[in-house]
């Protein structure tokens, strides 16, 4: 897998209306996110070492998934790309409650709509969090939400993924 590093820089491409990470000369991630979701464009900016320390975070949380290496690849990189989103109403209507746990920063939960599914905690405080849905979900008034769509939900609307349920621990 890719190794972050200070030469991946951060762009707007007005062409494609898309938040890119320029990886390296050949090599470019885009992400699913257009201008009008963006709260601000970046140009030619370096990744951090804050953002290097949070593609690892996730990349450790995701590990319980036992995700094929370019799908966790994908979702590390669109969840760094979610600090370019504004903050959110949150949603937490559209979900059944689960019982009131603690959510960790960058972690993977469970949400239940009308159907189940994981989505990774992208940034938190103590009574909601940001998660971005790792497939698409329908919610309880039918609708659905795709793949990596970026939601706000009250922390009372997911549970932390369960260690006994892990994929990469079943087998």
């Amino acid at each position: 897998m890719l190794t972050p590093s200070e030469s991946w820089q951060w762009n707007y491409c007005p062409k494609r209306d898309r938040l890119l990470l320029d990886l390296n000369d050949e090599l470019q991630f885009c992400s699913p996110f257009s201008a009008a979701q963006l709260m601000a464009k970046p140009m030619q900016q370096a990744l951090s070492i804050n953002e290097a320390e949070v593609f690892w975070a996730i990349d450790n949380s995701l590990q319980a998934l036992a995700l094929p290496e370019a799908v966790r690849l994908e979702l590390c990189l669109t969840g760094l790309s979610c600090a370019y989103l504004p903050l959110l109403a949150h949603k937490s209507w559209y979900f059944q409650q689960a019982n009131n746990h603690s959510i960790e920063l960058h972690s993977v939960v469970v949400v239940r709509g009308m159907n189940t599914q994981h989505a990774l905690v992208i940034s938190t405080d103590q009574e909601s969090s940001t998660c971005l849905f790792l497939d698409s979900i329908t919610t309880l008034a039918g609708k659905v939400l795709p793949r990596l769509h970026v939601v706000r939900l009250l922390n009372n609307r997911m549970s932390p993924l369960s260690k006994k349920n892990s994929l990469r621990y079943i087998a």
